[in-house]
C-alpha cells in the first residue's frame, strides 16, 4: 500500500470519527436542554432522576422523550412519570400530558 492511501485511509477514519462525535454533542445538547426545561416544572426537582430519555426528530422539531421520578415525602422515588420536551431556542416546552407523549413519542416500532 502507497503512503499516500495509508494517509488517506487516515484522514478518512478522522473525519468520520470527527462527524460521528459531533453528532453525539448535538444530541447530548438537546437532552440537556430537555432536562433543563423539565427541572423548572417538576416539584422537588432536586431529587429528579430521568430515565429512558432519547432525541425523537419530527421533520424540523426536536423532541425529547423520557420518563422521570422524584423522591415523595417518606424519601422514596415515586412511580417514573412519561414526559416530552419540545426543544427550541430560547425557551423549551415541557409537557407531561400523555396526549403530548403519544404524539411525540408512542411512534410505531418505538417504546
Amino acid at each position: 500500500m502507497s503512503k499516500s492511501k495509508f494517509f488517506a485511509g487516515i484522514i478518512l477514519l478522522i473525519l468520520v470519527w470527527v462527524a460521528f462525535t459531533q453528532i453525539r454533542m448535538v444530541d447530548g445538547n438537546a437532552i440537556d436542554m430537555a432536562k433543563a426545561a423539565a427541572l423548572k416544572e417538576i416539584e422537588n426537582s432536586e431529587t429528579a432522576k430521568f430515565d429512558q430519555m432519547e432525541k425523537v426528530d419530527h421533520g424540523e422539531t426536536t423532541v425529547v422523550c423520557g420518563q422521570y421520578s422524584v423522591k415523595d415525602e417518606a424519601g422514596n422515588y415515586t412511580t417514573p412519570k412519561n414526559f416530552s420536551v419540545i426543544v427550541q431556542t430560547p425557551e423549551s416546552k415541557f409537557s407531561e400530558s400523555a396526549e403530548d407523549f403519544n404524539q411525540y413519542c408512542a411512534l410505531p416500532g418505538k417504546k
